[in-house]
Formats: structure tokens, sequence, C-alpha cells
């Protein structure tokens, strides 16, 4: 235990510097930093995983810094690099349910009901809160956390702490980025979208071949059935459709770490 304290004291700055790279991911991420989790088991998970990066990358380059305002930017640019890996999960796991699920709420009536998101502090769509739990299944039912740590170890290793460089681009990225998961949420709600749409087609047709019915008796049922039924036959595609959206999301953190090394 005391070569362990007197191996960090020696190279505290290096450990400050992997805690923060690590824990921009951790605490920021919508897998290791959700509310619901306690503050201390975060923090020795980050402590524990520094250790860990600690032992497999010893320190072979000295970190160059004058002051201690300097050592600080070094500091703020390492939780950076943290947090823009934690963005990409973010926004692959809140806008591609969000988008989707708010669009199949409004297609079969439950745009005006929404449950509490604790982890956004947000009004969430009821669907939204569906797919998000399905898609947090499905993300450890692939070991996805382990890519994710994977994902730093591969920082570390190509990118040693203590010379990251932050580029004009990753905004671009990040708004690429974006654009391709509200893209991705969409096409997860086209098939109610095209139950919607037949049914609508199908509503006009009846109502101008019989103006007695009240369409707004049957139609609203008849459209939440329908939805929900949709929704229940397409959960099995939906299941393999998420290994395309955790293929996508593992991209766009590779293309956000290339951003960093300027490749």
């Amino acid at each position: 235990m005391t070569s362990v304290v007197n191996e960090i004291i020696g190279s505290a700055d290096y450990f400050v510097l992997l805690i923060f790279r690590v824990g921009g991911l951790v605490v920021t991420s919508p897998i290791f930093g959700r509310v619901n989790i306690p503050q201390m088991a975060k923090i020795c998970f980050t402590a524990a995983l520094g250790y860990m990066f600690f032992t497999l990358f010893p320190q072979t380059v000295p970190i160059t810094y004058s002051t201690l305002a300097g050592f600080l930017l070094i500091c703020v640019s390492e939780l950076l690099l943290g947090m823009a890996l934690s963005y990409v999960t973010n926004i692959f796991f809140a806008l591609v349910a969000f988008t989707a699920g708010q669009i199949i709420d409004m297609q079969i009536g439950f745009g005006i009901v929404n449950v509490y998101d604790v982890q956004n502090n947000m009004q969430a769509p009821v669907m939204g809160n569906v797919l998000n739990m399905m898609l947090l299944i499905m993300f450890f039912a692939i070991d996805g956390h382990h890519l994710l740590i994977e994902m730093v170890y591969l920082t570390i290793e190509r990118m040693p702490v203590g010379t990251l460089i932050l580029s004009r681009n990753i905004g671009f990225v990040a708004l690429d980025l974006f654009i391709r998961a509200f893209q991705i949420g969409i096409m997860m709600a086209l098939p109610i979208l095209a139950s919607g749409l037949t049914l609508e087609i199908a509503f006009g047709v009846l109502m101008r071949a019989v103006p007695q019915i009240h369409m707004f008796v049957i139609g609203i049922p008849l459209k939440m059935f329908v939805g929900i039924f949709v929704f229940t036959a397409t959960l099995p595609v939906f299941t393999s459709f998420s290994t395309r959206i955790f293929s996508e999301m593992f991209n766009g953190i590779e293309r956000m770490f290339a951003v960093f090394i300027g490749a």
C-alpha cells in the first residue's frame, strides 16, 4: 500500500490528469454517470479506472507547465476530451430515443402525455422513455460499457496525457454527429409514421364515402391501437437496428477522437 501511495505521489500531476480524462467520460456519460448512481460510487470508479490506466501507461514524458494556471488549463483540456467522448454517447442515447419517441407519441395520440426523465431532468415522451430503456439494455447486452472503457484506453495509448491540442474542427464534427443521430431517430419512427399516414388516407376516403361517421370518436382510438400494435410488432426489428445505432455511436467517438489527434 505504501509503495502505491509513493508511486502516485511521485507522479501526482500525471495521475491527476488521468483522473480528469477518465472523469470527463464517467461523470457525464449516460452509462456511468446516471443520476441514480451515488456520487461516491462515481468517484471510486473514476479513481479505480485512473489507477488502472496509471499502471498500464506509466509516465514517460514529463508534463511541461510553468505556473498553476498552466496546469489547470491542461486539466481542463483533459476533461474536455472525456466530455467530448461522452457527448457522442449522450446524443445517440437521448436524441435517438427522444426524437423517435416524440414522433411516435404524436402519431398514436400520446403527445400530451409525458413522463419525468430523472437522468436529463426534463419531461420526456412515453415511447421515448421506453426506447431509451431498451437502448440501455441492448448496450449492456453487447458489452458496450467495456467498449467505452476501451475507447479511453485507446485515447491514452494514441495521445499521451498532457499532449492534447484542441482543434477548431470539433464543432463541425459535433454538429455532424448531432444531425446523424437525429436522422437515425427519424428512421426508427418511420414504421409508425407510415401506419399513421395510411390511416389518415383511409379516414379521408371513409369520410368522403360516409359523411355521417364521427371520425374523432373512431379515429383517435383506432390510431392508438394501430400505433401500439405496429410499435410492438417492430420491436424485434428495433433490437437488431440498435446494433447499427451503437456502430454509428462508436464510429462517432472515433471521429471525435480523430479531431483531437489531428488525423
